[in-house]
């Protein structure tokens, strides 16, 4: 795991040595091109003198040593032999400027040599007049005035890294300051918060990237703070529907105590209540266990014949529910989906339609195009109000109590139901009216 600060300073060190490399890469192309420009010089120089010298008779290339040729023609008419120094030599006849031997003695034929400190270069030729008579050329180029610029050139471009490494290196320590200030900041608040001190964030920071992660913190508090609600409402909900049953269960089994060996009716009506309470208690758990690992839940698709499915679902409710009336249209539909969540989906649905139906018949049927499948379930019973709605997938809620108070259930139905279109990627709409009943339609997808 790598530390923000490190990082930063790694990167800092890298810059700089970047800096230098270029630096130092700058400085390489300068000399190279100084010492370039010298050897053009050089060129440039016998190259008139081989014109010079080769377009002359021996009496005129002899001036070089009785009037001083090389002064009074040959520098005045080109200025660049007026920084370097010659030495020409015809037989014994020798005119020389270069007092320095020993770089007469490093002179080859043809080639540009280098001193040993490249304090000088030194370029040596034979050059024939129209009579053709040798003349030896040495030429000495004195690199001291581009050692010199070269040097001074070299200080200003180190001052300068310098003066960078000093002034960002402080301006990054500022940085580094401030961005630990924040980060601390940001570390305390994390080690101080927990479920009962959901503390949000409302300092303005300095820079927008902590400001974005401030607001990120904030909305992530007000999700833990919801959904710590929620699981408090959760569990105190689930205490209440749990404790109820127990103790109707408790009150009955004091009662046979006293009374069920001596009274067979009241022994009857208490196992029958105990037997009802037990089956309330058990349907909750499940459904309980459902909510609880409705995330690690892995969906098995395979074919499914819908109206199939939803027949032996209403014989089966038939069982519990003798009394109610259910029209289904059947239409042969096939769609590739989880069996055991289907059977679950429609359960809760078709079950709360019984349940506030108000013994009304309930139809279902179909309808089918090319890429979905809608499933309608419509009861004419009590309804639900626009409000009542907005809470129909809460967990625990149910509508007006003053209505519904007859009915059992312990309002998680329609929870699973939302859990359960999201698994299978359907989607729902639902109507409703007081008094006038609902309408549920489910969208799916056959593949």
């Amino acid at each position: 795991m790598k530390s923000l600060k490190k990082s930063l300073k790694n990167s800092y060190i890298k810059l700089i040595l970047l800096f230098s490399i270029v630096i130092v890469i700058s400085l390489g192309f300068i000399g190279e091109y100084m010492l370039q420009k010298a050897k053009l010089q050089l060129n440039n120089a016998v190259g008139f003198l081989t014109y010079e010298i080769g377009n002359e008779t021996t009496n005129r290339t002899n001036e070089i040593y009785t009037k001083n040729l090389v002064n009074i023609d040959y520098k005045a008419e080109n200025p660049i032999l007026r920084d370097l120094e010659l030495r020409i030599q015809n037989n014994n006849k020798i005119y020389n400027e270069i007092s320095n031997k020993k770089l007469i003695n490093l002179a080859e034929n043809n080639k540009i040599i280098k001193s040993k400190n490249l304090e000088y270069l030194i370029y040596k030729k034979i050059i024939l007049n129209k009579n053709q008579d040798p003349y030896e050329v040495i030429i000495i180029k004195n690199l001291s005035k581009e050692k010199h610029f070269f040097l001074i050139i070299s200080e200003i471009f180190i001052f300068g890294l310098i003066i960078t490494i000093v002034i960002s290196g402080k301006f990054i320590l500022s940085f580094l300051k401030e961005i630990s200030y924040e980060l601390d900041n940001l570390e305390t608040i994390n080690e101080e918060i927990s479920l009962e001190n959901l503390k949000k964030i409302n300092k303005e920071n300095k820079f927008i990237e902590f400001n974005k992660i401030r607001d990120s913190y904030n909305k992530m508090i007000e999700r833990l703070d919801e959904q710590n609600k929620k699981q408090i409402e959760f569990i105190h909900n689930s205490s209440h529907e749990l404790k109820t049953p127990i103790f109707i269960i408790g009150s009955y089994i004091n009662l046979i105590k006293r009374w069920g060996g001596e009274d067979k009716d009241i022994l009857k009506e208490s196992i029958d209540s105990i037997d009802e309470e037990i089956k309330s208690m058990k349907t909750l758990v499940e459904k309980l266990l459902f909510m609880a690992k409705v995330n690690d839940i892995i969906i098995e698709k395979k074919e499914i014949e819908l109206s199939d499915l939803i027949f032996n679902l209403i014989f089966s409710l038939k069982k519990q529910y003798p009394e109610a009336i259910i029209n289904l249209n059947p239409q042969y539909i096939i769609i590739y989906s989880d069996e055991s969540l289907l059977k679950l989906l429609f359960r809760n649905i078709i079950e709360n339609s019984i349940k506030y139906g108000n013994k009304k018949p309930i139809d279902i049927y179909f309808e089918e195009d090319n890429e979905k499948v809608k499933v309608f379930i419509k009861d004419r019973g009590l309804g639900m109000s626009e409000k009542d709605l907005e809470h129909i997938y809460d967990r625990f809620y149910r509508g007006d109590k003053s209505r519904n108070k007859k009915i059992n259930g312990q309002g998680l139905g329609m929870s699973i139901v939302s859990k359960i279109l999201k698994l299978t990627k359907s989607t729902i709409k639902i109507k409703s009216e007081i008094n006038k009943g609902t309408a549920v339609e489910i969208d799916f997808r056959k593949g």
